[in-house]
C-alpha cells in the first residue's frame, strides 16, 4: 500500500480482493441461511417498495463486510447501503479511494424467492472500479476481479480459478419492470427471461444456465453505481457490458439508462436489438 491523500494508504487492488473473499463468502452464507426466515421492515425515505425492502439479512450481511473492512482498513471512505452501527465507525474518513457496499441488491427478490439477489463489494477511485467481489448465493457463485487482473470464479465455497465469459444457457436476467414488448422479444428469440438483481445481471455470462444480462433503470437518475462494479467483473472475464447507446463510460456517471451484458460484443448488440 502507498500514501495517498490526507494520509491515507491506497489499497491495492489484489489485497483488496484477497482481503474481502472470506467476509464475502460469510456473508453469503448467512443471508442463504436466513432465506425465508426474515420480514420486511421498509425504510421510510424511499418512493418505491422496491428500494424501501430492508430485511435483518440486509443488516447482517453489511455488519460482516463492516467488521472485516474495520480490521483490514479502517481509514477507507465508504458507499453503504444501511445504518448499522460499525458504518459509524466510517463517517469522518476522507480517502482518495471508497469502498461501495450492497450487502443484498434485491432484497425484494430475496424476501419473495422470485430472483437472484447478490452481495456487492466494491474499490473504486473517483468513480472507476479497480476491484470487485461479487457474490450470488442462489448459484453457489463468488467472482471477483480487479482492473488489468482478470476474472475468477468460485463454486459452492470451492477454490478461486480464473474464469471466462461465456453464453452458458437460455436464461436472460432482467430487471424488475422490463416492457412487455422487450419481453416478448426475448420469448420470441427463444430466451427465458428471469428478473434479477441489478449485480447479478451484471455478472450474467459467468452464472451457469445464463447467456446474459439486461438491465433498464426505473429511476430518473439511471444505473446506480452497481452496474460499474459488476461490470468489471464481467469486463475482466472478457464479456461485454455496454449501455443502451453504446460504450459504458470508463467511470460512473449518473443518468445512464441501462446496460446489456453478454459474452461478446456480439451477443450484446443481439440485445441491443430486442430493446431497440
Amino acid at each position: 500500500m502507498s500514501v495517498g491523500a490526507a494520509g491515507a494508504r491506497d489499497i491495492g487492488a489484489r489485497e483488496f480482493v484477497e482481503r474481502m473473499t472470506l467476509p464475502v463468502l460469510q456473508a453469503a452464507a448467512a443471508v442463504r441461511w436466513l432465506e425465508g426466515r426474515v420480514r420486511n421492515r421498509p425504510k421510510s425515505d424511499e418512493q418505491t417498495p422496491e428500494k424501501a425492502a430492508l430485511t435483518d439479512g440486509d443488516c447482517v450481511s453489511q455488519e460482516i463486510l463492516l467488521v472485516a473492512l474495520r480490521a483490514h482498513f479502517p481509514w477507507v471512505s465508504v458507499f453503504v447501503e444501511e445504518d448499522t452501527p460499525t458504518a459509524e465507525a466510517f463517517v469522518a474518513n476522507r480517502s482518495a479511494q471508497t469502498v461501495v457496499i450492497d450487502p443484498i441488491d434485491g432484497t425484494a427478490r430475496y424476501l419473495r424467492g422470485d430472483g437472484p439477489y447478490a452481495i456487492l463489494l466494491g474499490l473504486e477511485r473517483e468513480g472507476a472500479v479497480e476491484a470487485a467481489l461479487v457474490a450470488v448465493p442462489q448459484f453457489g457463485v463468488v467472482a471477483r476481479a480487479t482492473r488489468g487482473g482478470g476474472a475468477e470464479r468460485a463454486d459452492h465455497g470451492g477454490p478461486f480459478a480464473p474464469v471466462r465469459a461465456e453464453r452458458r444457457g437460455a436464461q436472460l436476467l432482467v430487471s424488475h419492470g422490463l416492457p412487455q414488448a422487450v419481453r416478448a422479444r426475448a420469448n420470441a428469440a427463444l430466451w427465458k427471461p428471469v428478473v434479477a438483481a441489478g449485480a447479478a445481471i451484471g455478472v450474467a455470462p459467468l452464472l451457469d444456465g445464463v447467456g446474459g444480462g439486461v438491465r433498464i433503470a426505473a429511476e430518473p437518475q439511471g444505473l446506480s453505481r452497481r452496474a460499474w462494479i459488476a461490470g468489471l467483473v464481467t469486463c475482466e472475464a472478457g464479456g461485454c457490458v455496454e449501455t443502451l447507446e453504446g460504450e459504458l463510460p470508463a467511470r460512473f456517471q449518473p443518468g445512464v439508462r441501462g446496460a446489456l451484458v453478454g459474452a461478446s460484443a456480439r451477443d450484446v448488440q443481439k440485445l441491443r436489438e430486442l430493446v431497440s
